[in-house]
C-alpha cells in the first residue's frame, strides 16, 4: 500500500489535507506510542522553530499553513522511540501510522522525508517538508545549534558506514542550500527568527 510513497514528490499547497490533529492530540500520539521524554522536548523546539520559521515565509506573501507545518513538527519523530528499540526507519514508519491515523498526506509527506529530502530545493512547491528537514537540523536534543554542530553529532552517532556518512554529508549540503533559499526569502534575520523559538509559547 506504501511501497512507492517515499518516492512522490507532491506539491505541499496542493496536498490534499485529511484531518490535522490538535496539539493536545500529537501529545496524546506521543504517549500512546511511547515516546521517550528526550524526543519529545526535541520535537517541541523543532515544531517552534518550524512555525516561527512559516510566520515569516507567511509575512512574504508565500503560501504556508503554520498550524500543518507545527503539526509535522511535533510528529515528525513520533516512531523513533520504536526504532531505537527495535530497528527500522524512524521517518517511514512514522510517516505510515500517521497516515493511518490522521489521513492526512501532508502530515506523512513532511514525516516521510524530514530526514532526506529525494527532490529539489523548492521552497514554494515544497514548504512543509523543506522547513522541517531544515527545522529538525537545527535542534541537537533540545538545544538550538548551528548545521554545523549538528552535522558533527549525527556523523558520530550514525555515520557508521561510508555510505551511511555520505548519505548524512549529502542531508546537510541540502539544508544549506534550504537555508540559503530562506535567507533570500525572508531576509538577513533567519537566525534571530530562529533564536526567538526558545521563548516562544506554544
Amino acid at each position: 500500500m506504501y511501497k512507492n510513497f517515499e518516492k512522490i514528490f507532491i506539491p505541499s499547497k496542493i496536498l490534499s489535507y485529511g484531518y490535522i490533529p490538535s496539539e493536545e492530540e500529537c501529545y496524546r500520539f506521543w504517549d500512546e506510542y511511547g515516546m521517550m521524554e528526550h524526543i519529545k522536548d526535541h520535537s517541541r523546539m523543532v515544531a517552534k522553530i518550524a512555525l516561527n520559521i512559516s510566520v515569516k515565509l507567511k509575512e512574504k506573501y508565500l503560501f504556508v499553513d503554520e498550524n500543518l507545518v507545527y503539526v509535522t513538527g511535533l510528529l515528525h519523530d513520533i516512531a523513533k522511540t520504536y526504532t531505537i528499540k527495535n530497528g527500522g526507519y524512524h521517518s517511514q514508519l512514522g510517516a505510515v501510522w500517521m497516515l493511518d491515523r490522521t489521513k492526512n498526506y501532508a502530515i506523512a509527506h513532511g514525516i516521510m522525508h524530514h530526514v532526506f529530502w529525494p527532490g529539489p530545493i523548492d521552497l514554494k512547491k515544497y514548504w512543509l517538508p523543506l522547513i522541517i528537514v531544515y527545522s529538525d537540523k537545527r535542534v541537537n536534543h533540545d538545544m538550538i545549534v548551528s548545521l554545523e554542530e549538528r552535522q558533527s553529532y549525527i556523523l558520530k552517532r550514525y555515520g557508521k558506514t561510508y555510505e551511511r556518512m555520505q548519505r548524512i554529508l549529502y542531508s546537510f549540503k541540502q539544508a544549506r542550500e534550504i537555508e540559503e533559499t530562506l535567507t533570500k526569502i525572508i531576509g538577513g534575520d533567519l537566525d534571530a527568527c530562529i533564536i526567538n523559538s526558545r521563548g516562544m509559547v506554544s
